[in-house]
């Protein structure tokens, strides 16, 4: 019996051991993408545990696999995978690509959301759109890149700003800009980050949308996502990728400045002086010139022997100055990432470098970032993880003064010296070194008459050499963060971000010029003009240290619910609690005359102190916030989103630091009714309306209702005091802007078209801005005291429209173009107790363009306009008071110069400006308002990719808008004969002597040439003769009206060509990725504006510069 007991368990044994030998098996597989290519390091797990990853040709093996085991394919940017093993044996995958994109998901304020469910306005832009200009600058790459935004590069120099509005202006101060947030932290700027680092940018326009920020977003809010660990898919094996390129920049579209031969006669010109008739004057109103012999040696620079300008002119000696000052610069911008995750820990580091070497030589920035990010999963209670991005830059800066300069040299000044030579300093130079006085007699050959010189001004390409200036500056902005998921759709989640940042910054004057031992590179400002003496009784060198240092925390609290009841009411529900600290420190320390030669800004205890100027300040604020937002969805077919946020800053007085901001939006997803199901061609159609608040306190400082000590005083034996700070409104309170939208977003052609149209109207009341008192309120200093108060109100509408299409999608050939449309009416309609108007008396710069006006845009330009020069042509007389009471008859003809001479004082040649009341008197109201906004702005982007080619362009375009230019304020300037100017077309009376070689004695002229007939310019006729410089009666208004110019611009952004390899041609390497491309920005621009370009055409003469054009060759690679 036992014998057989144990023949029958082992025969059950045996069989349940050949079951499993038999379950446990080795299967194989194949995985491809959707063309059919192999892919190659795809992650296979088997029950959740490590399986294998594909090799080269995409094929896996793993042993030991149940019939009920589950596999789980899974690769970065492709949908997962989970499959049920059974009796297969062998296995071919094909991966699709992950069809949740950019598109579908949208970055909102403390969250995500479907766009699909989207109940406000938010303009979305990814990684590849934004790098595919090319700059080396996050803001540049944004531009054009979504309707409503309007961004201007405001200077021509490495390193300058970028000015950004969203909707317009909504606030009247300066310093409001939008919101940043970068990965949930708050920030003032974004142009920091690398580009290639951005996953993505998310817009938040309308009041909906941008109320869950409250207090700081009435400009708009601008969501930053960094590439981290939570966009990698889990159980995904690392990759390597790398971006990068290296380019070339070259200036590109000079102004057309005066050449040798245009400055020789616009210089001859300019020293003719009224001719004369045997009895007396001939007419005002029709003069002739002459040239007397005294003039033209000093005109062109008589040096005892002959005419040194005629001399240069003939043998081609001339200097072309923009080449001299300027060089070839280049960009080059590098990102190395590493990613990859596991069923708990998701991790992305990045590392980028940016460079930018500028077209002026000491123009040059340097920067290194450093990207971490670490998700994990604790526990199924509990998740943590941290994003950081830090980021080292530093800034080196060419002088200011001369970069003014650098185009102020006209073609004869001569930049060496031409054969060893005193100078008027009395040091001795050899030839070739460089000319002090570029236009001065000594370097001219004409010293024997000093007069016979154009100008002192100091050579630009020595300024260059005399100063340094630099800034380092430190960032560090991250988030930590500990989320706990007490059940399906509720979570909790604490945020703890800091920001800080750190820049110190030195500036150095006063290094030796070894071709001078003993004095430096600049030059006394006072006569007799020399190199300035390394000595104690000059003030030879000047240095200043300044260190800045801010540190804002935010602390986050925020409890999310969301539940979904029988698939068709969808309920969400945010609480927020938020407290914010910021303090800054400054430091700033001056000296002069260092007694350590070479320790520049390093040594400041060696340098003479400046008191004065020398200072520390500390200040700080902080907020407490509260916020609740609820959503709500019936069968994904209505929707409801409503918000409220309440604010409490200490930058207000007690009674007015809190304030609220609520918004409501709703939306109606049209397609999803059933009348629409038959309408196969509408794929998407949705309606939007949305009404919201938001504030804004940035306009303000920190103790602006608060008056504090700003210096003390040490009276000595009476007492210690005081000067206030000014007078402060303790009724101060929040600026808010009140803002409706109606948008309606749409596809059609299984949305092959798709895009959205937004109307918004936006009321902006209380805003802050700085009034100045009746002097009888006092004084500070010289100037009157200025009041923030809660000045009046603006108005923004506009309309905004975006648009793609797939124009063609086959196998080999994808064609895509998108465009985008926006303009904006911006109109002032309240200044409180100044009246309808607030005139800035300044300068006249700030005049025409800061004054504000009831009616008009903020950003309107006040001044006169320019009407051409009075001519020898016939005219219709107007109707007007002032022809009649100066006895002419409307309606009829008669020479130009007869009637504005009688009228106006001016003769033919001068420059004329509109009256625009036809009273014969050019007074303030005369001047007109000019469109400072653009009419609309507007992007057009094409890619066309055809197997493994790409081709890309985009085009960006602002029309309508006009400009106050200091370019044109300085390179029009007529009352200036000696510094270059822009090559102008003239009016040129008649019978008008052009040129000769000589005077003699009798007044007549050697060799003589004569303007035949009239030459009808659009510029003045250029004298010596009329008042004010040869302008006449109208020579202030006319130095106004020439600076306001249209500003208008079609600018191609980029055109790229690139390749992305096959992957068969990879494998071997273990690529996974490649693709090269060259690209140049910046190409072609089509535009009225003279200068240098019309995007910073209103910049000061020190940030202007010229365009420049880059070509680059980049690639992307992933291991």
């Amino acid at each position: 019996m036992n014998t057989q007991i144990r023949r029958v368990f082992m025969t059950l044994l045996m069989s349940m051991i050949c079951f499993f030998a038999f379950a446990q098996k080795t299967i194989h597989g194949t995985v491809k993408d959707a063309s059919g290519e192999p892919m190659i390091g795809v992650t296979v797990s088997v029950d959740g545990k490590a399986g294998a990853v594909t090799d080269l040709d995409g094929n896996f093996t793993i042993n030991n696999v149940s019939e009920k085991s589950k596999l789980k394919i899974s690769y970065i940017g492709y949908v997962a995978q989970t499959i049920n093993v059974g009796s297969k044996s062998q296995f071919d995958i094909k991966m699709q690509e992950d069809a949740q994109t950019l598109e579908d998901v949208v970055v909102v304020g403390y969250g995500t959301m479907k766009k699909s469910d989207l109940t406000g306005s938010v303009s979305s832009v990814g990684t590849e759109k934004l790098n595919a200009k090319g700059a080396p600058s996050l803001m540049e790459n944004l531009q054009g890149a979504t309707p409503g935004v309007n961004i201007t590069q405001n200077s021509g120099r490495v390193g300058g700003g970028f000015d950004i509005e969203i909707r317009g202006k909504s606030s009247i101060n300066s310093s409001t800009t939008p919101l940043y947030v970068v990965d949930g932290v708050m920030c003032d700027d974004i142009d920091w980050l690398n580009p290639q680092d951005i996953e993505r940018i998310d817009v938040l326009k309308d009041a909906s949308s941008t109320a869950i920020y409250g207090s700081r977003a009435t400009a708009g809010v601008v969501m930053v996502t960094t590439k981290s660990g939570t966009s990698v898919k889990k159980d995904t094996k690392a990759t390597i990728s790398y971006d990068g390129y290296y380019g070339i920049t070259k200036t590109t579209r000079m102004p057309d400045f005066m050449d040798g031969q245009s400055f020789y006669q616009y210089r001859f010109m300019k020293f003719l002086s009224y001719g004369s008739t045997e009895n007396a004057l001939l007419s005002l109103a029709r003069p002739s010139y002459k040239m007397e012999q005294g003039a033209l040696e000093q005109g062109l620079l008589y040096d005892g022997t002959n005419y040194v300008m005629k001399q240069m002119l003939a043998t081609g000696n001339t200097y072309d100055w923009p080449s001299l000052v300027t060089g070839d610069g280049e960009q080059q911008n590098h990102y190395l990432a590493v990613s990859g995750s596991n069923d708990k820990l998701n991790y992305h580091v990045g590392l980028g470098y940016n460079k930018v070497d500028g077209i002026y030589e000491a123009d040059k920035q340097d920067r290194i970032n450093f990207k971490g990010s670490l998700d994990a999963k604790i526990s199924k209670l509990v998740s943590i993880g941290f994003n950081i991005n830090m980021a080292r830059q530093k800034n080196k800066y060419a002088n200011d003064a001369a970069v003014q300069d650098a185009y102020r040299m006209n073609p004869y000044m001569v930049p060496f010296y031409l054969q060893d030579q005193y100078d008027k300093d009395g040091a001795w130079h050899e030839a070739g070194q460089l000319a002090n006085f570029p236009g001065n007699a000594y370097t001219l050959g004409t010293s024997s008459t000093t007069s016979h010189q154009f100008t002192d001004a100091f050579n630009p390409l020595m300024q260059f050499k005399n100063t340094s200036k630099q800034r380092e500056t430190w960032r560090a902005l991250g988030n930590f963060y500990v989320q706990l998921d007490f059940m399906k759709g509720l979570n909790f989640k604490t945020t703890f971000s800091p920001n800080f940042t750190y820049y110190r910054e030195g500036y150095y004057k006063g290094y030796e010029d070894p071709t001078n031992p003993g004095h430096t590179y600049d030059v006394t400002t006072t006569s007799p003009y020399i190199q300035v003496p390394m000595t104690d009784d000059y003030t030879w060198s000047e240095a200043y240290y300044n260190t800045n240092r801010s540190f804002q925390w935010t602390w986050d609290n925020v409890i999310n619910w969301n539940k979904t009841f029988k698939d068709i009411h969808s309920v969400g529900l945010m609480g927020l609690f938020s407290v914010q600290s910021y303090d800054n420190e400054v430091g700033y320390w001056a000296g002069t005359n260092t007694k350590l030669v070479g320790s520049d800004w390093y040594a400041m205890q060696n340098l003479t102190h400046n008191a004065t100027d020398s200072y520390t300040r500390y200040n700080e604020n902080s907020m407490m916030s509260y916020a609740i937002r609820a959503n709500y969805g019936y069968k994904s077919k209505y929707l409801l989103t409503a918000t409220v946020r309440w604010d409490g800053s200490s930058k207000f007085a007690d009674g007015q630091r809190w304030g609220s901001f609520p918004s409501v939006a709703a939306a109606w997803r049209i397609t999803e009714e059933n009348f629409m199901k038959k309408i196969n061609w509408i794929s998407n159609l949705k309606l939007r309306l949305s009404y919201g608040v938001t504030g804004n306190n940035t306009g303000i400082g920190n103790y602006a209702t608060q008056s504090v000590a700003s210096r003390y005083g040490i009276y000595p034996g009476m007492t210690t005091g005081f000067i206030s700070s000014g007078v402060v409104d303790k009724l101060l309170k929040w600026e808010k802007s009140h803002e409706f939208n109606v948008g309606l977003d749409f596809g059609f052609l299984r949305n092959r078209i798709t895009g959205s149209i937004d109307w918004y109207t936006k009321k902006s009341t209380d805003l802050l801005y700085n009034v100045t008192l009746p002097l009888e309120a006092g004084l500070n200093g010289d100037d009157p005291i200025s009041l923030t108060t809660n000045i009046g109100s603006v108005r923004n509408t506009g309309l905004e429209i975006a648009l793609n299409g797939v124009i063609i999608d086959t196998k080999d050939l994808n064609w895509t173009v998108s465009a985008n449309f926006s303009t904006n009416k911006n109109k002032v309609l309240e200044i409180n107790g100044v009246g309808d108007r607030y005139v800035q008396t300044s300068s006249v710069k700030k005049q025409v363009e800061s004054s504000l006006f009831v009616g008009q845009s903020y950003n309107a330009l006040w001044g006169y306009k320019y009407d051409g020069v009075v001519t020898d042509r016939l005219m219709t007389v107007p109707d007007n008071k002032a022809a009649i009471d100066n006895g002419f008859v409307p309606g009829e003809q008669v020479k130009e110069y007869e009637y504005y001479y009688k009228v106006y004082g001016i003769g033919e040649g001068l420059p004329k400006v509109v009256d625009t009341d036809g009273n014969g008197k050019i007074e303030s109201n005369d001047r007109q308002f000019f469109r400072g906004d653009p009419k609309f702005t507007g992007t057009f982007t094409s890619n066309l990719y055809y197997k493994g080619w790409d081709l890309g362009f985009s085009v960006y375009a602002k029309i309508g808008q006009y400009a106050y230019s200091s370019f044109l304020e300085e390179y029009l300037r007529f009352n200036d004969r000696g510094r270059q100017h822009l090559n102008m077309d003239y009016y040129i009376p008649a019978g008008t002597l052009i040129d000769c070689d000589g005077v003699n004695a009798d007044g007549s002229y050697i060799n003589p040439v004569y303007q035949e007939t009239t030459h009808y310019g659009i510029y003045p006729f250029p004298n010596n003769a009329a008042a004010s410089s040869g302008l006449g009666a109208m020579a202030t208004q006319f130095d106004e009206a020439k600076c306001i110019t249209k500003a208008s611009f079609v600018k191609v952004k980029n055109i790229t060509l690139g390749y992305t390899f096959p992957k068969q041609w990879l494998k071997p390497w273990g690529c996974q990725y490649l693709r090269l491309y060259f690209t140049v920005t910046n190409p072609f621009v089509i535009t009225d504006y003279k200068g240098f370009d019309p995007e910073w055409a209103s910049a000061s003469r020190s940030s202007d510069g010229p365009s420049t054009v880059t070509y680059q060759i980049g690639a992307s690679i992933k291991f």
